[in-house]
């Protein structure tokens, strides 16, 4: 078994925050991050440390059942009062979306003075945006290592059928133990992996979105987002196995990935192409009224398709020529075609944001060809300083039972290929995807890519 010291948050944590070598002031607002075995009988003097006198928890009946009985069990027996909102039992998954933010808020004891989400990426994203409309401050008390979100400043959040990243106030605290995480299912386990092993695709596509866009980029935070990479691949044969240290492992470097989200003030260095596929995958299932598969193993096999396309990448030889002929074929109405078949009725919420962002019309698009093709041998060489054994790496997710490739979680060719193609047009983020059709590659990789699929 691996030794891991646990990692030390305090640095990155003063409430004054602190001067990062890249110019900023970093600060991250979390007044409270314990990681521990065993820890949860704690929360009521972490509550009191803090200022607080009754809580409002909030949970599913998943996670009310995992954790949160124990959490009012905990406050019960110091005569602490509190408030609850639990989520009925559902045959199908509690979605983030409007209707459950309202109930919490619609639900809110406004005896309250802080919301206690009990639970991990949905509750979690559902009480940020309430917590945030609410002007209330919030504490997590995690229930599952499956995802990044727990520190970040943002909510995923399904909004009028579409998946967006809404910023919000990030939690004031979050409690993770470990011992309660030990017990969560191996499929959330798995799903907090591959979200931490998107950042080997991100971290590259944060410099090449530096280069051709001008993006601030900061180093040391990226530092910091590769050493939680590395704690994760280090550690996640040891999580499957239940051990607290591998336990710890995973959720210390998904903390801290989130920690440095909200420290850049960006989802950059921890979200690229790799979490496009997800995105695009789940918006796909949503148009189709359909269940989606958690967030984290999408975004596991999505690295792996990201990472071999940047493989493929940088064997290219671009020339002006070839971008400016693929410019002047563009063809809009095939455009809008293709969204409406692949998004249905939310293909319009891309269309109006090409209207605003005009990423596809020529002038700009060949400005940054031009910026590209300046820049393309240090652009080839920052890929490669950084780029994997995708081999070696879909080997360790093998070895652990994660799903690697789109078929192995039942998804189509067409639908890698649609989300691929796609991912550039949903938001107004430089993806992997952008850079290859700005460079008029679009239809040589969506035939490239069931190859390897």
């Amino acid at each position: 078994m691996t030794n891991f010291e646990p990692f030390d948050f305090a640095p990155l944590l003063r409430p004054e925050g602190f001067c990062c070598a890249c110019g900023r002031v970093h600060n991250a607002d979390i007044r409270l991050l314990a990681v521990g075995p065993n820890i949860l009988p704690s929360l009521p003097d972490q509550l009191d440390v803090l200022g607080f006198a009754r809580s409002f928890i909030v949970a599913d009946a998943n996670t009310y059942a995992a954790v949160g009985e124990r959490v009012c069990r905990i406050l019960k027996e110091k005569e602490i009062p509190y408030g609850t909102y639990v989520f009925p039992h559902r045959t199908s998954k509690l979605q983030p979306d409007e209707n459950a933010v309202q109930a919490v808020i619609d639900g809110f004891d406004p005896a309250c003075d802080l919301i206690l989400a009990v639970g991990s990426g949905t509750i979690g994203d559902i009480c940020k945006a309430a917590a945030t409309k609410l002007s209330i401050p919030q504490i997590t008390v995690g229930s599952a290592p499956s995802m990044d979100g727990y520190t970040s400043a943002s909510s995923s959040l399904e909004l009028n059928h579409t998946k967006a990243s809404i910023p919000e106030n990030a939690p004031i605290g979050v409690i993770c133990d470990t011992s309660v995480m030990a017990e969560a299912p191996l499929r959330l386990i798995h799903a907090g992996v591959g979200d931490v092993l998107a950042k080997a695709h991100s971290l590259i596509e944060w410099k090449i979105a530096a280069l051709v866009r001008g993006e601030d980029y900061c180093a040391p935070t990226a530092a910091l987002v590769r050493q939680a990479y590395e704690r994760v691949t280090d550690g996640m044969e040891s999580a499957v196995r239940r051990e607290e240290t591998g336990i710890r492992a995973v959720i210390e470097g998904l903390l801290l990935s989130g920690i440095c989200m909200t420290l850049a003030g960006t989802s950059r260095p921890a979200s690229g192409q790799e979490h496009y596929f997800s995105h695009c995958w789940e918006m796909m299932a949503i148009a189709r009224g359909e269940e989606y598969e958690l967030h984290g193993i999408y975004v596991g096999v999505g690295t792996l398709l990201a990472l071999r396309i940047l493989e493929k990448l940088i064997t290219l030889h671009p020339t002006l020529e070839h971008a400016e002929a693929a410019a002047e074929r563009f063809d809009e109405s095939a455009w809008e075609a293709r969204l409406h078949r692949v998004f249905g009725q939310t293909a319009e919420s891309f269309i109006a944001l090409e209207k605003k962002t005009q990423k596809n019309e020529k002038t700009r698009r060949m400005q940054r060809v031009g910026k590209i093709l300046e820049n393309w041998d240090e652009l080839v060489r920052l890929i490669r300083e950084d780029l994997p054994d995708t081999d070696a790496l879909e080997e360790k997710m093998r070895r652990i039972g994660m799903p690697t490739r789109p078929a192995d979680i039942g998804l189509r060719k067409q639908a890698v290929l649609d989300a691929f193609v796609c991912s550039r047009d949903t938001r107004d983020k430089y993806l992997t995807s952008s850079l290859i059709w700005d460079l008029g590659y679009m239809d040589e990789f969506e035939s490239w890519l069931p190859e390897i699929l």
